[in-house]
């Protein structure tokens, strides 16, 4: 279909829906420690909270991205909103570890729908020239969900306890779901089918997308796992829950601020160069919390990371739609996600010992020694691929794609 501006009002939808899905990914992370006391059980077991999220958050995207080429980005949003509702509901109320586990993982099952059919809705609706400003703005709106997820979280916790916070997204997301009900559809029911996993085919036999499944899962690991620890070592350092919240909520600050300068630096600079300024600027963060995890060090790192995630991520996200041959939009975009979110989810669960042991010095000195070589490889093979797309020939996958979507 012809690309437009999505209009104010549909992007205004969609930016909502990125604020509750962050606020939902980082509500956990403040209510670890309380968590883990109110149950008597160890932060490792309640960890799993957390992983069980981002596993199925993973998993479950190539699942929605297939559905929604077939039936619709928007209906399959509207009932992820519900199931994210749902599990959220169970993990307030749970009597238990195990059941807030549960819970959450209904959540995060539900909540994959999210970023990669918002990201190809994006993709289906705004011209090329206008998208990594549109993708900025999503993660800047998330990013905002996230760092007022941590001051709300820490506030209800020391006034009540932690599961106001998490009852909060139970109740918010069924009522947003209605809202989606106001955005047109750009994917016709029907669409996809035997066809469209054909289409995905071609798109696989491209070097580029194979080497972004697996550059994002280590990517995802770096730019969207290891920052989850920021308030528990803040929390493990002798801080109140509000204070761990309110510095480590500087994190959504900051990335509206990576947002602008997104939209400064877009015709300036390639996207390479920005992706290099993210995971420069990630790496710097994770090496001064590594240093210190006094307040002053992990704000700094709160700060670095949330820039680095409008600068780099936008970029992964952009580029992500650019390797998508026609009809395989959302497939490709959730298959992309997938990688980001496993690779979180795996990062996160490896360096739990550490969280649980207290050692987040030495776990922030794992995180930078792992950006360190995915930002060179990310900035290296993203200017490499804009070479590549610009050689005359260079949209031969998408050529083949079409020709066989018209058989």
């Amino acid at each position: 279909m012809p690309k437009s501006t999505a209009g104010s009002t549909g992007l205004a939808v969609l930016f909502a829906g990125f604020f509750l899905i962050d606020f939902d990914l980082v509500v956990i992370n403040p209510l670890l420690l309380p968590i883990a006391e109110d149950f008597g059980v160890g932060l490792g077991t309640v960890t799993f909270a957390l992983t069980a999220y981002l596993l199925l958050f993973g998993a479950m995207q190539p699942v929605h991205g297939s559905l929604s080429d077939t039936v619709g980005r928007v209906k399959v949003m509207r009932v992820a909103l519900l199931g994210i509702g749902a599990g959220n509901l169970l993990a307030a109320a749970a009597p238990n570890v195990g059941v807030l586990i549960a819970g959450r993982a209904v959540a995060g099952a539900f909540g994959a729908a999210m970023i990669p059919l918002t990201l190809a809705y994006i993709g289906d609706r705004v011209a090329p020239q206008q998208r990594q400003r549109a993708m900025a703005g999503l993660l800047a709106s998330g990013a905002i969900g996230g760092g007022l997820a941590t001051i709300l979280a820490g506030l209800l916790t020391d006034l009540v306890s932690w599961r106001p916070a998490v009852l909060l997204v139970g109740l918010a997301a069924p009522a947003l779901a209605l809202l989606y009900g106001r955005l047109p559809e750009p994917v016709t029911a029907g669409a996809g089918g035997p066809g469209a996993l054909r289409r995905i085919g071609a798109v696989s036999r491209g070097g580029w997308f194979r080497f972004l499944l697996v550059f994002t899962f280590v990517e995802g690991a770096a730019m969207l796992g290891f920052f989850n620890f920021f308030n528990a070592a803040l929390q493990a350092d002798g801080r109140s829950v509000v204070v761990a919240g309110v510095v480590t909520g500087s994190y959504g600050l900051a990335a509206l601020a990576g947002g602008a300068l997104v939209g400064i630096l877009e015709t300036r600079v390639s996207q390479a160069a920005m992706f290099a300024l993210g995971g420069t600027l990630l790496f710097t963060g994770f090496a001064v919390a590594a240093y210190s995890q006094s307040l002053g060090g992990i704000l700094a790192a709160s700060v670095l990371a949330g820039m680095a995630l409008s600068l780099g991520q936008s970029t992964i996200q952009t580029w992500g739609v650019e390797v998508a041959a026609p009809g395989t939009l959302g497939t490709v975009a959730s298959l992309v996600a997938c990688a980001v979110f496993t690779g979180a989810a795996v990062g996160t669960a490896a360096v739990t010992g550490l969280a649980n042991g207290g050692a987040f010095g030495t776990l922030f000195a794992i995180a930078a020694a792992v950006t360190l070589p995915v930002t060179v490889v990310g900035a290296l093979a993203r200017a490499r691929f804009a070479r590549s797309t610009a050689r005359p020939g260079a949209e031969v996958l998408d050529t083949e794609a079409v020709a066989l979507d018209s058989q």
